[in-house]
């Protein structure tokens, strides 16, 4: 993740003052491929599926540009040779040449864990999208110039934007850090909640690097806001890295969302057959960021493939409610403490990616308003009117867990006033973005009491809730989203899923006494000892690895 701090007072353009390069390391025992396996992002699990990011494209928003003469984006032969054109492309989104091209080994690695095909010393190291096109646009310029006006502009990031529209880029994946106020109102954040809620773009955001608390744009509302996890056993991405920031964000909201594998990954640099490993145990966010995109890619090639019968399971907010449903809560945090349940963690947000898991939650069946349903898993896109409200029921076994998430997109109006005249003349420049939230909750009601929810209610001021039940009976679980606002209504994706019981949630009101162990003496091969009773600490209270006993 490129590090850059803005000058405190609001102007078109913003200086650097300082850039932080990721550190190196160099152990083989790791790679790409192991960052993508089953206890990493887990997205090879969805390749085997089929489906690989192919007709979806990336647009990586950076410092410089991914190096697309890179063997890494290309097609490979049967001898792992590159063949026909590259899938990188470029764009110049600065003030300068926009066929500039600068290519640096910092984009080119974030492009790679994107939409890497291999090399041909490397034919596993494929990215989480291996089949997607990548779009890198530069939107800074003279790093080390100290004139506030000639490094890095909104109107650059305004450009970048427009282009990736115009190149058909669904997924933006952002490779730098800005310093600032992180409470979602700077220019540069209400900018990307714009097009992801004008335009319907998936946004991929980095939690950043080597700060207190979150940076921008990792603060913006309607992103995928991404923390870095190391590992902490062989291919095992299981604690978030050290120099990953946590949140909240400076107005209290939680972010990041989820965490993604970091550390020790086999990546293209500069040189057209160049790599290296990249990611250290600070969890560096510009190698865990691209996972997020790779999936969304990978998500969003399965929703436009004719295999998927349903509408709108492209949309942005959609993809974020299943992504984050399906993560992988049992994560240390940066100093190795576990982290229970899936409550929202300051490190690691909701847990670790798992694209199999998204995957099959997005092509269980809609569900729809009003509607009950006997599936395990599925989702929902609807629009709730203020003041109203969307029940949906789900049958649920007594011991099962009910995992529910809804998110929703911040409201992001431009006026575009700030020209001569009042005309307009198609730069957003600062006051002309207008922000507004509607204020939903999320209720879920036990089967025997519609009236009084068993949820708690989230701050107004965030855009995603997710609660994680055990279930305590059987019966119809009423699943509602009230819209408290007075006069906003939302889009809004709801995700659940119900997980078969765990063994240490078995018979929840069953208490052991002196009994049980008489039988269990009497009947566990007539006689117990000290190595039975071993044998009966470790394995009596075994637990699924996404959850800690409760």
């Amino acid at each position: 993740m490129k590090r850059y701090f803005l000058c405190t007072q609001e102007k078109l353009r913003f200086s650097i003052t300082t850039l932080l390069l990721c550190a190196l390391v160099s152990p083989l025992s790791f790679a790409l491929q192991e960052s993508t396996g089953p206890n990493g992002s887990n997205v090879q699990a969805v390749h085997d599926l089929g489906y690989t990011g192919e007709g979806i494209s990336v647009g990586l928003i950076s410092q410089d540009h991914a190096r697309y003469t890179h063997e890494a984006f290309f097609d490979k032969d049967g001898e792992g040779m590159p063949t026909g054109t590259s899938h990188a492309n470029y764009y110049n989104a600065t003030d300068e040449d926009p066929t500039l091209y600068v290519p640096i080994s910092h984009d080119t690695s974030v492009g790679g864990i994107i939409c890497s095909r291999g090399g041909a010393s490397y034919p596993n190291d494929k990215g989480a999208a291996p089949a997607a096109e990548l779009y890198s646009f530069r939107v800074t310029r003279n790093a080390s110039e100290t004139d506030p006006n000639k490094v890095i502009a909104p109107v650059w990031v305004q450009e970048a934007l427009d282009q990736a529209l115009d190149d058909g880029c669904q997924i933006i994946v952002t490779g730098i850090q800005l310093g600032g106020a992180t409470d979602g109102n700077s220019i540069w954040s209400l900018i990307y909640d714009y097009y992801a809620y004008e335009y319907n773009l998936v946004f991929a955001t980095a939690a950043g690097n080597y700060a207190s608390s979150v940076t921008v744009f990792g603060d913006t509302y309607n992103s995928i806001t991404t923390g870095g996890l190391i590992g902490t056993a062989t291919d095992l991405y299981g604690r978030v890295g050290s120099g990953s920031n946590p949140g909240p964000t400076s107005d209290g909201r939680q972010k990041p969302d989820i965490a993604a594998p970091s550390q020790n990954q086999w990546v293209p640099i500069n040189g057209d057959i160049s790599w290296r490993n990249e990611g250290t145990t600070a969890g560096q966010t510009s190698w865990s960021v691209p996972h997020t995109g790779g999936v969304a890619a990978v998500l969003l090639s399965y929703a436009n493939s004719p295999e998927s019968p349903e509408a709108n399971d492209n949309q942005n907010e959609v993809i974020k409610a299943v992504i984050v449903n399906s993560t992988f809560p049992n994560i240390q945090d940066e100093y190795g403490t576990a982290t229970t349940g899936q409550v929202w963690n300051k490190y690691r947000g909701y847990g670790r990616i798992d694209a199999k898991r998204t995957y099959d939650i997005l092509s269980s069946p809609k569900i729809t308003p009003s509607s009950s349903t006997e599936n395990s898993k599925g989702w929902a896109y609807d629009t709730v009117a203020s003041g109203q409200q969307d029940s949906y029921t789900v049958q649920g076994i007594k011991n099962e867990r009910l995992v529910v998430t809804l998110t929703w997109n911040r409201r992001i109006i431009w006026n575009d006033q700030n020209s001569p005249q009042n005309l307009g003349h198609g730069i957003i420049e600062d006051g002309e973005l207008e922000a507004s939230l509607a204020d939903l909750d999320l209720e879920i009601y036990d089967p025997d009491d519609y009236d009084n929810a068993i949820t708690t209610k989230f701050s107004a001021i965030d855009n995603l809730e997710k609660f994680d039940l055990l279930l305590t009976k059987t019966g119809d679980y009423l699943i509602k989203v009230v819209n408290q606002s007075g006069n906003e209504s939302a889009d809004y994706a709801i995700a659940f899923e119900l997980l078969e019981p765990l063994e240490a949630d078995y018979n929840t009101d069953y208490v052991v006494n002196g009994l049980d162990f008489s039988k269990l003496s009497a009947e566990w091969l007539n006689t117990l000892n000290l190595n039975d009773l071993l044998i009966l600490a470790q394995e009596w209270l075994t637990y699924d690895p996404k959850y800690y006993s409760p």
